[in-house]
């Protein structure tokens, strides 16, 4: 898991960031012009990076994607819904990847659920985050995973269960944002953001013949 990125760094030392790595050939520089053009809003934003930006999720589903299940959080009030359900065969094998990032098996806290299925790909991206508030401290653990038509499953991005601050979370979450062609080349990616407490950054995963290659990490904000 990435370390926590620690607020207040000098907007010089971005280079050094293990979020945000040189961007220097053709490739990289493609898909940060998608992203900044579908996924930014102010920017500069923050503290920094100088080339980085507010992250503004689709205010909805892009054409071609069918949200099965998702979920909304009011920040304010620190309530979410669920809407929509996962199938019985996606939710157990959501539950089954929480319990293997040892999440006890009755866990009392909230366990939320996101399925999008992609209309022009096999597969779909499928996740569950477990929360529960314990005073000062929070329990957590998440799996997210890509689900081909014959149920294979591929795992894109985990947080084995654990306590940590509250109000100062020492681990990385990850968040969809959307399923997209980000190279232009017809072939659907998943485009996410991490999330290190105060460090947020844009990430876009491939997805082909069973494998899965982050080909860009960057952008963003941090406080």
């Amino acid at each position: 898991m990435a370390l926590l990125f620690l607020s207040g760094r000098a907007r010089g030392q971005t280079q050094k960031d293990p979020h945000r790595p040189p961007c220097t050939d053709a490739r990289c520089r493609k898909i940060k012009s998608f992203l900044k053009a579908h996924y930014c809003g102010r920017s500069p934003f923050g503290n920094g990076p100088d080339d980085g930006c507010e992250i503004k999720a689709p205010r909805t589903p892009r054409t071609g994607i069918d949200v099965l299940a998702d979920y909304h959080c009011n920040l304010v009030e620190s309530q979410c819904q669920q809407r929509g359900q996962p199938s019985l065969v996606v939710r157990d094998i959501l539950i089954h990847e929480l319990q293997r990032l040892e999440l006890p098996p009755k866990a009392k806290g909230q366990t939320y659920f996101t399925v999008w299925k992609s209309t022009s790909s096999s597969w779909s991206l499928a996740a569950a985050d477990y929360s529960r508030l314990l005073g000062d401290q929070m329990e957590l653990c998440q799996v997210m995973v890509i689900i081909d038509r014959n149920s294979q499953v591929l795992v894109l991005r985990q947080l084995p269960f654990q306590k940590t601050d509250a109000d100062v979370p020492t681990v990385t979450q990850w968040f969809p944002l959307d399923l997209a062609d980000v190279e232009g080349n017809g072939q659907i990616d998943v485009i996410l953001e991490g999330d290190a407490y105060e460090n947020h950054w844009l990430e876009v995963v491939s997805v082909r013949d069973g494998t899965a290659e982050t080909i860009f990490s960057g952008l963003g904000y941090y406080l």
